[in-house]
C-alpha cells in the first residue's frame, strides 16, 4: 500500500509540474534548433525579406512551381557547398537543391545580403 501511495502522489506532482510548465511557457514553436551549416543559412535566408526577380518568377511560372515550393527549399532544402561562394564581404551566394519524387526537383542560387536574400537563378534537377 505504501508503494502505490508513493507513486500516486509522485504521478500527481509530475502531472501538475507539467501543466504550469506549458501554461507558463506555452507553445514554443519559434524554437528553432540550427545547430549544423545547413540548418544555420536556411534559418538565416527565412529570416530575412525574400525578393524574386520577374525572370526568375517567370522560369518559376514556367515550370508550375509557387511560393510554397520556395518555402518548402528554404525549410528542407540542402545547401551545396561545394558551389557556394561565401568569400565575400557583404553578400554571400549559395546553391539550395531540393529534390523531391512527387514533383520537379530545382536548384536555386540565392544571393544572402544583410537585409535581403535575392533568387540569383534557377535550374531544374
Amino acid at each position: 500500500m505504501k508503494f502505490l501511495k508513493k507513486a500516486l502522489f509522485y504521478l500527481l506532482g509530475v502531472g501538475l509540474g507539467t501543466m504550469v510548465v506549458v501554461f507558463m511557457f506555452g507553445d514554443r514553436d519559434d524554437i528553432q534548433c540550427t545547430y549544423f551549416p545547413n540548418d544555420r543559412v536556411l534559418y538565416d535566408i527565412r529570416g530575412k525579406q525574400v525578393v524574386i526577380p520577374a525572370d526568375i518568377q517567370r522560369q518559376l511560372d514556367e515550370s508550375s512551381l509557387d511560393s510554397a515550393d520556395i518555402h518548402d527549399m528554404l525549410t528542407g532544402g540542402k545547401v551545396d557547398f561545394e558551389k557556394t561562394d561565401r568569400g565575400m564581404d557583404s553578400c554571400k551566394t549559395y546553391w539550395i537543391d531540393l529534390n523531391r519524387k512527387e514533383k520537379l526537383s530545382f536548384a536555386m542560387e540565392w544571393q544572402n545580403c544583410d537585409s535581403v536574400a535575392t533568387a540569383l537563378e534557377l535550374k531544374k534537377l
